[in-house]
């Protein structure tokens, strides 16, 4: 088997820190960067050549934890316990109403990672901030606010991405080190088999198009890309030790990492980094709900 390749080591972008930088997104038709920073409760966005202007597009009363696009051109964002919208004139409103038992009315618990599918529905895990363990959920959510659950007894719902065609999603379980692979063509997501991630711990993903998994790895230092059979192909270092997640922006690969949880945080913690890595992603879907009145 042959040695994953090393990836030339990623760039600072700017030098702004964030305390849970995570969920990049890069929006074609405005040519920025969207992001959040889960434990300020704030939806970022970065622009110009070098991605290094930075503005401030939503601040909540709670955690952010995930923004999405939106196919009318507004945004989707997911705050620690309801979805809100924020429409392309800026004008933020409730999104869909949730049923009371999406997060089974525990209030430890809420939404994390979250992605677009390709009907343009809404998938978002859980993550519990206590010591309940392994009963946490992948659900999908339409743009009605219907909710259906795709997974059940997580570790910690984190990172989503889909193949090239759309009918292969790719999930990180973040405690149990693995990715797992599910079978999208079917009503409900079918598993078809998982790839472990270690050392350190899987957080976000994304896919390229050439059907790569691309996963930021908690603890790691790194982003490292897998073959769609989940054999490492190659490893991308980042300065940073926490590095939460990255998106394609063309050939390059936006990455987000986070300060918190570390002992003695150095400046390179909770950076944003890019890197030129020679690939375009795959297809990226937006959310079919309105953003607008």
């Amino acid at each position: 088997m042959p040695e994953p390749r090393r990836l030339t080591a990623a760039a600072r972008v700017g030098t702004t820190t964030d305390v849970l930088g995570e969920g990049p997104v890069w929006d074609d038709r405005e040519q920025c960067v969207y992001y959040v920073d889960i434990t300020s409760h704030r939806v970022y966005r970065r622009e110009g050549a070098d991605l290094a202007q930075r503005t401030v597009v939503h601040e909540a009363d709670r955690a952010v934890t995930c923004v999405l696009l939106a196919q009318d051109g507004g945004l989707l964002i997911v705050e620690r316990d309801r979805l809100v919208t924020r429409s392309i004139d800026g004008v933020v409103r409730s999104g869909p109403p949730l049923p009371a038992d999406a997060l089974e009315a525990d209030p430890q618990r809420r939404f994390n990672d979250g992605t677009i599918d390709p009907q343009g529905r809404l998938l978002i895990g859980t993550l519990h901030e206590g010591d309940v363990e392994n009963q946490e959920r992948l659900l999908r959510i339409d743009s009605a606010g219907h909710v259906e659950t795709l997974a059940r007894s997580l570790t910690l719902s984190n990172g989503l991405g889909f193949d090239p065609s759309g009918l292969r999603l790719y999930h990180a379980d973040t405690l149990r080190n693995r990715v797992n692979v599910y079978d999208y063509a079917t009503p409900t997501p079918v598993p078809v088999r998982s790839f472990v991630v270690e050392p350190g711990y899987p957080d976000g993903l994304t896919v390229d198009a050439e059907g790569f998994i691309w996963v930021a790895v908690w603890g790691g230092s790194e982003v490292r890309r897998y073959t769609p059979t989940g054999m490492l192909d190659a490893q991308l270092p980042v300065p940073a030790r926490h590095v939460t997640a990255a998106a394609f922006m063309g050939d390059e690969l936006v990455i987000t990492t986070a300060s918190e949880g570390v002992d003695d945080p150095l400046p390179v913690d909770g950076g944003v980094y890019s890197a030129h890595v020679g690939v375009r992603g795959a297809t990226s879907y937006r959310w079919a709900g309105r953003t607008e009145a």
